[in-house]
């Protein structure tokens, strides 16, 4: 089963991603604290890593730059205030949407379930179609 994890310190938004994401064929697990997410993808490496740093918080910097430099190539999306900032395993994009009021919101949430959508197709299409020389 693919797995989504889902970091952000306020619990409501944690509970807001969750639901959003939500798929029968996902697994979603949403976290608190940057030490567990690191903790969990030692384990088992998740399809997708979502960060909310829509908020002054001192772990997101943080558990950013470690996610980068201990998995470099590990699908992430992190939302900033103003940006949704989608990093393939390739290359990163940004798309801006700005989320001041409750239509911005909406459609910071609709581009996050594009994005999420488009990310997960990607990992799939990994899975089942590994890359010459490795089949």
């Amino acid at each position: 089963m693919r797995r989504i994890v889902i970091l952000s310190p306020h619990r409501p938004s944690r509970e807001l991603l969750s639901r959003l994401l939500a798929e029968p064929d996902l697994s979603v697990v949403a976290m608190a604290d940057a030490d567990e997410v690191l903790d969990a993808l030692a384990e088992e490496e998740p399809a997708l890593v979502v960060v909310d740093a829509r908020r002054p918080d001192e772990d997101s910097p943080l558990m950013l730059g470690l996610l980068k430099r201990r998995y470099p190539r590990q699908p992430l999306i992190t939302l900033v205030p103003g940006r949704l900032r989608v990093f393939d395993g390739n290359e990163e994009r940004v798309r801006e949407v700005h989320d001041g009021s409750a239509e911005g919101l909406h459609v910071l949430l609709a581009e996050l379930q594009r994005a999420t959508r488009d990310l997960l197709a990607q990992h799939l299409l990994r899975v089942l179609r590994p890359p010459t020389g490795e089949a």
